[in-house]
């Protein structure tokens, strides 16, 4: 049986809450074109209900630094070329997955030898 706490509730239905204010928005009140922005609630609301911490990574630099070009000096378009930095850095940032499990098991004395 799913255990769901009242966050997660609100986290699953967010989509279709947002579904509902995009269509109140535009058939009440004709404002389909900002009203579009209350799908951004679907990938912010675990934040907002304190399910996940905001962390500052690479990737949100760039989203930032993409709406401030954006709404400042109005260059929209040319601006998204920046996005292509993200998976730039983390080609060349890359770090090998099972590194972060050998320090894991080095930091504890029953570690396992697997190449023996």
């Amino acid at each position: 049986m799913f255990n769901y706490n009242w966050q997660k509730r609100v986290v699953a239905a967010t989509p279709m809450i947002s579904l509902l204010l995009f269509l109140v928005f535009g058939f009440f009140f004709n404002a389909w074109h900002p009203g579009w922005t209350v799908f951004f609630l679907v990938p912010l609301m675990p934040f907002f209900v304190g399910l996940k911490k905001i962390r500052i990574t690479f990737s949100l630099v760039v989203l930032v630094i993409y709406i401030i070009l954006g709404v400042t000096l109005k260059i929209w378009h040319p601006g998204w070329i920046i996005f292509l930095l993200i998976p730039i850095y983390h080609t060349i940032t890359f770090k090998d997955p099972t590194e972060k499990i050998k320090e894991k098991f080095n930091n504890k004395d029953e570690y396992i030898n697997m190449d023996d």
